[in-house]
């Protein structure tokens, strides 16, 4: 993932905090702002995701959106 990449990213997905940790390969996602309940959790909700690939990263995104969207 490059910084383009990332700002698309972040700018599509405003309420995570995107990047890649400087010693590792993976991508990281963590949500910002509140803790999620035990229902949202429950349902398949995420705090963090971790995804080896940009593409995975986006479509792990992009799943948490229609899981929100739907509760």
């Amino acid at each position: 993932m490059n910084d383009q990449e990332r700002a698309r990213l972040q700018e599509q997905y405003p309420a995570w905090h995107i990047r890649r940790p400087p010693t590792m390969t993976c991508l990281v996602a963590t949500r910002v702002g509140r803790p999620l309940t035990q229902r949202e959790i429950y349902h398949g909700l995420c705090a963090t995701l971790v995804e080896d690939s940009y593409e995975s990263l986006c479509e792990a995104l992009a799943h948490q959106r229609e899981i929100e969207e739907m509760l």
